[in-house]
């Protein structure tokens, strides 16, 4: 636990308060409040939006409260999450001082205490407990912020689908290889066993080759991860000009998820193992030649099995799970059983496609074409893992783009919620004397053509209904001028002085509609209860205003109290940045003023968005080009090993040129049926995925088409040379040569 202390101190250089907090110098309050110095009675951290007004830096002196502090950090404003306020922050007992200084003796309570739960803690739950024990005591969780909620969740998701698809990816690669090398050799095999060889002594061969394999790669990629962590971490700080911290290396994490990782690649390439090491000598080199792919009714019952698996696992999740991580898992697992259902059915796929598309290439395309498809079919089973490979590079492509899209989307949303209007002036002092009605004159003189609606901080108000009084929050604003600007879009009632304005949260939870009256009083500290003040009418309910609020016209002078203040002023301008150089001035007169534009909140978003961009799009180039190495090897392993085949096609009559459009044709096909079915795998498992975090779904199809041209046109630049080559080998030469 850790103590907080919420109040407000007078500025000299500001000539008012500012919203302040005392804290404890330990890991939570410093987490919370992204501090890193320890603080003591005589310094103070600011932030970077008081700091630059103020003209101070770290080491300066600002007068507080009669004091002198020394200014010990600056904390940077979070421009990219929209309107952030200002604040200074004490050490608790310092603040402590300020809270009361009259009665500094009495060692002041503190306002809130932030409490760091164990794991797996029912946040909900313990609120209620406390609120049980205190009822007016207020808890907020901070996990509920929605928009920070969202974006955590989505990365967090982002990048947990995003290393299980690479280690499905990684392993399709090895076992596509692993499988390629012991074709190779099964003539080997077979001499073995026809020397007498036993099952467990090919298994113990091909096993052990196997294990190392994985280990060799376990550990350089630990090695390769522990380097960049400790060593290549500040370069990478500088790459995307974001801030990291350098932490010890996470060996309770990298260990497991090390250990993990090989199990699942050791698994996957023991399926060859034992399928290669108990076949008999005479199988085995009949195998080296029977590769035709034979739909088994097993197979189709297990297609269907994760079928409707998926789609139960599906429902389950959004209609009838019993919390949001019972119901996050149970989306996930129909996605990734879809996922393997569809995999599973590839070959399947495959071989119904070329038998469709061999008849139509004899009719409407050259003979080289129709040669090429017929060829491809004993291949589709021994091929299926890397058009998988390919297919799953387009999964992770799309499914990337698409969440960090979204992210985008998401906070953009978010940040034009706060702005609806294309300037937002705000008060960083809490009791401001700023005049709203003067204000506004004033932007209206220095920023020629703009429309201005100023608001105030949050009042309290007291509804008087039937078994007595409920508390409520209100602000007040010029609505003529808040409709003008659009920030709100029908104020309703030409009597301003008695209109009031509900949000829909307000109207449902009082149950109140348009003409309504409202009898509102005000809490008064010296009778302990609430005094009547004033009726108003419901004049409009409208999404504009916060839930719980109601907002009034500043002429409802009966309820602008010493604590409706002004808090904030909407400007609608042409021309932001000639707008923010025209306040200036105004900034100059009244420090106590931060000038808001909706450009500079959107760049700042769009600054850290493409931090993150740039890290995935590193990934995705790394893992677009192993994979590719990987396919392209084994494609050029299988062409290599039909040379013959392709010697028989030229003495037939097939020109160079057609050996060209023969490979050209494979290798086209393979690309292009695992790029369309990655695409379409990665666009239906988004879809599945964002069941999980409610809102609108985007896409980056210009990145999506990208990357999958860019794989066939390196696949072209390839293989075209590959074919000319063998296209014009002496035919005598290639007619002897070993396939195997």
């Amino acid at each position: 636990m850790s103590q907080v202390l919420v109040t407000q101190t007078y500025v000299e250089p500001l000539g008012g308060e500012v919203y302040t907090l005392g804290i404890e110098n330990d890991p939570i309050a410093k987490s919370r409040y992204k501090t890193s110095v320890d603080l003591t009675e005589d310094t103070v951290v600011i932030t970077e939006n008081l700091a630059a007004s103020l003209k101070l830096s770290i080491g300066d002196q600002i007068e507080i409260e009669d004091d002198p502090f020394k200014i010990a950090e600056i904390l940077k404003n979070a421009k990219g999450t929209g309107i952030a306020p200002d604040m200074m922050i004490f050490a608790l007992e310092r603040a402590k001082l300020f809270h009361n200084k009259e009665l500094s003796y009495l060692n002041n309570e503190t306002t809130a205490l932030m409490v760091k739960t164990a794991e797996e803690t029912d946040l909900i739950a313990m609120a209620n407990e406390f609120q049980k024990v205190h009822p007016d005591l207020r808890v907020d969780i901070v996990e509920e912020d929605q928009a920070a909620k969202n974006n955590v969740n989505s990365l967090t998701l982002f990048i947990v689908i995003l290393s299980i698809l690479i280690l499905i990816v990684t392993a399709i690669m090895v076992i596509s290889n692993f499988d390629l090398f012991i074709y190779k050799n099964k003539n080997q095999f077979a001499i073995m066993r026809a020397l007498g060889a036993k099952t467990a002594q090919l298994a113990k061969i091909i096993r052990i080759q196997s294990t190392m394999i994985t280990g060799a790669g376990a550990f350089l990629g630990l090695a390769i991860a522990y380097t960049a962590d400790q060593f290549l971490q500040p370069s990478f700080g500088r790459w995307f000009s974001v801030s990291l911290t350098q932490l010890s290396f996470a060996w309770e994490v990298a260990i497991p998820v090390l250990v993990v990782a090989s199990l699942v690649i050791q698994l996957f390439l023991y399926i060859p193992v034992l399928k290669s090491s108990k076949i008999l000598p005479l199988t085995i080199l009949q195998e080296n030649e029977e590769l035709d792919f034979k739909n088994s009714g097993m197979q189709k019952a297990a297609i269907k099995i994760l079928g409707i698996s998926s789609l139960v696992s599906l429902l389950f999740g959004v209609i009838l799970a019993v919390d949001e991580s019972a119901s996050a898992i149970l989306i996930l697992l129909s996605g990734f059983l879809l996922l393997t259902g569809l995999f599973l059915a590839l070959p399947m796929l495959l071989t119904g496609l070329l038998n469709v598309l061999i008849p139509a290439s004899k009719k409407f395309f050259s003979r080289n074409m129709s040669i090429a498809l017929q060829n491809l079919k004993p291949q589709v089973k021994k091929n299926s893992f890397v058009i998988l490979s390919i297919s799953v590079v387009m999964i992770i492509a799309v499914f990337g783009s698409v969440m960090l899209s979204t992210i985008k989307q998401n906070n953009t949303n978010y940040i034009s919620e706060q702005f609806p209007t294309s300037v937002v002036i705000t008060s960083r002092i809490q009791q401001s004397e700023i005049d709203p009605i003067h204000l506004s004159g004033e932007v209206r003189n220095q920023v020629q053509g703009a429309q201005v609606a100023s608001v105030s901080t949050f009042g309290g108000g007291e509804l008087f209904v039937e078994d007595g009084t409920r508390s409520f929050d209100y602000t007040l604003g010029d609505l003529k001028a808040l409709e003008s600007t659009k920030v709100i879009t029908d104020i309703g009632k030409e009597n301003l002085a008695k209109a009031a304005i509900a949000s829909p949260a307000f109207a449902k939870q009082h149950d109140v509609k348009v003409g309504d009256s409202l009898e509102i009083g005000i809490y008064s500290d010296e009778k302990q209860r609430a005094e009547y003040v004033t009726t108003m009418v419901v004049s409009a309910v409208s999404d504009a205003v916060g839930n719980g609020e109601v907002l009034f016209d500043w002429q409802a002078k009966a309820l602008n109290t010493s604590s409706t203040n002004f808090n904030k002023a909407y400007v609608n301008t042409v021309d932001e940045s000639l707008a923010m150089s025209s306040l200036e001035t105004l900034t100059s007169m009244y420090p106590e003023l931060i000038v808001n534009t909706h450009a500079a909140a959107l760049k700042e978003a769009s600054n850290m968005f493409l931090q993150r961009w740039a890290i995935f799009i590193l990934v995705l180039i790394i893992l677009v080009v192993s994979v590719m190495a990987g396919v392209l090897n084994t494609l050029l392993n299988n062409i290599l090993a039909k040379r013959k085949e392709f010697a028989v096609l030229r003495t037939i009559g097939v020109r160079p040129m057609g050996i060209v459009k023969i490979i050209v044709t494979q290798i086209s096909f393979y690309l292009l049926i695992g790029l369309v079915f990655g695409a379409l795998c990665g666009l239906v498992f988004s879809l599945i995925v964002s069941l999980i975090d409610s809102g609108k779904v985007a896409f980056d199809f210009p990145l999506i088409l990208g990357v999958a041209v860019s794989m066939w046109v390196v696949s072209l630049l390839i293989f075209i040379p590959v074919g000319w080559v063998m296209g014009n080998k002496k035919i005598s030469m290639e007619i002897l040569s070993d396939n195997k």
